[in-house]
């Protein structure tokens, strides 16, 4: 098969089978006294006949119940299992993130587990020492670089090996479960990490269990189950079919596991999407970019008069960056709408003020003249901000810059050095 440029990983009906033991003891001393009885396995179907292709540059996601061959594809990707059958190409370099701390040693320092582990990533002793400071300080392990690994918390290991782990040079990164440990700020870490990865267009394979990771970063999804590739497609497609088939799907059209939802129904809210300008579903906007957020709705009850509808603009961390409110000239007057009828309510963005970030959008539908609920969801949209100028703060302001050369200060202006 010859090279592509365009693809970095090609799959081909892969399959992979383990033998699993049925017997109680397969140790050495059963087997002597009971030589004459053959050991009993039954095969366990991990993969079967998987296919799909990654281009270069592409951020995809593998999601899945555990035991439906998630980690299995991930470390045949990893070249760490071989396939039973079928065809695997991968076009760059590989650093799998399978096992973060896998190779440390907990008699040894911090200091000394870097330049260890480092060496197997395939970093060199220079580039250490000059990454060194980098590495703990992303770590915030300062103050115990000469300890000895094995007395540090789970928590500072997987921090030293993550900070580690991501300094090493490969176009295609394999990272399963990372989010999974750690606390709220070591996932943020990572989640910055994420961005910086999409900016860089490096290709990335997250399986996760984080459906949330996976709507706002990745550009594709795969759902695995008991082996077989079931779906693979666009984010939101995806995870929406898992969260059916676990029994997760929030009421109406609205996919989103983490959708708090109030109200009293007269008017419903039947989808929600974020749009780039081209009109496709885009939940990693870019700052100063087009964003268009579409609310469907449904009107629920006979004698609807008109309503309004609300948007919040939040940060992950609670803080609300903005609210925004049909204006009057464009109040839906639904009249005396039969039940059943509804229509959708845009709300364009022409260039996104926000900078790097996790975002949600919370909306509500109520009633113009009373104020009345009709929906209000809470999280029904996860989004993540990328500036690709790495800028710091929550808003792009927009100024403009100029200088007079020559020009003193007036009297009149306050000196702030007193």
């Amino acid at each position: 098969m010859s090279a592509d440029p365009h693809r970095a990983i090609h799959v081909e009906h892969l399959s992979k089978r383990f033998r699993i033991p049925l017997d109680r003891s397969a140790t050495l001393k059963h087997r002597v006294t009971h030589w004459r009885n053959a050991t009993r396995f039954r095969i366990m179907e991990a993969l079967r006949d998987i296919s799909f292709d990654v281009s270069a540059g592409e951020f995809i996601g593998i999601i899945g119940h555990n035991g439906s061959g998630k980690s299995t594809l991930l470390k045949i990707l990893s070249r760490i299992y071989r396939p039973d059958g079928g065809v695997v190409a991968i076009e760059g370099k590989v650093s799998p993130f399978l096992e973060l701390g896998v190779g440390f040693n907990p008699e040894l320092t911090a200091r000394e587990n870097i330049f260890l582990s480092g060496a197997i990533l395939g970093l060199g002793r220079a580039e250490l020492h000059r990454l060194f400071d980098e590495i703990i300080g992303f770590a915030e392990l300062e103050q115990f670089v000469d300890h000895k690994l094995k007395n540090f918390s789970s928590g500072m290991e997987v921090r030293l090996a993550f900070s580690l782990a991501i300094q090493a040079h490969a176009e295609i990164l394999m990272m399963d479960e990372v989010l999974a440990v750690g606390d709220a700020s070591f996932q943020q870490k990572c989640f910055d990490i994420f961005a910086r990865y999409k900016r860089e267009g490096r290709t990335v394979v997250l399986v996760t269990h984080e459906l949330g990771a996976v709507t706002t970063y990745c550009d594709r999804a795969l759902l695995l189950d008991h082996g077989r590739l079931v779906a693979d497609g666009a984010t939101a497609d995806v995870t929406a079919q898992y969260r059916r088939a676990i029994g997760l799907a929030a009421d109406g059209s609205l996919t989103t596991t983490e959708v708090e939802r109030w109200g009293s129904r007269d008017v419903v809210v039947t989808g929600v999407r974020m749009l780039d300008s081209r009109g496709v579903v885009d939940l990693n906007p870019a700052t100063a970019s087009f964003v268009r957020v579409e609310i469907g709705y449904g009107i629920q009850h006979d004698a609807i008069a008109d309503f309004v509808c609300l948007i919040w603009l939040i940060r992950d961390d609670g803080l609300m960056v903005s609210e925004a409110s049909l204006p009057v000239s464009q109040y839906a007057q639904v009249g005396e709408s039969q039940r059943g009828s509804g229509g959708t309510i845009r709300f364009d963005i022409p260039q996104l003020p926000l900078l790097d970030g996790a975002y949600s959008v919370d909306l509500e539908i109520q009633g113009r003249r009373d104020g009345a609920i009709y929906d209000h969801l809470k999280h029904a949209i996860h989004f993540r901000v990328i500036d690709k100028r790495a800028r710091r703060g929550v808003v792009e302001p927009g100024g403009v810059w100029s200088v007079v050369a020559g020009e003193q200060p007036p009297d009149t202006w306050q000196d702030p050095l007193g």
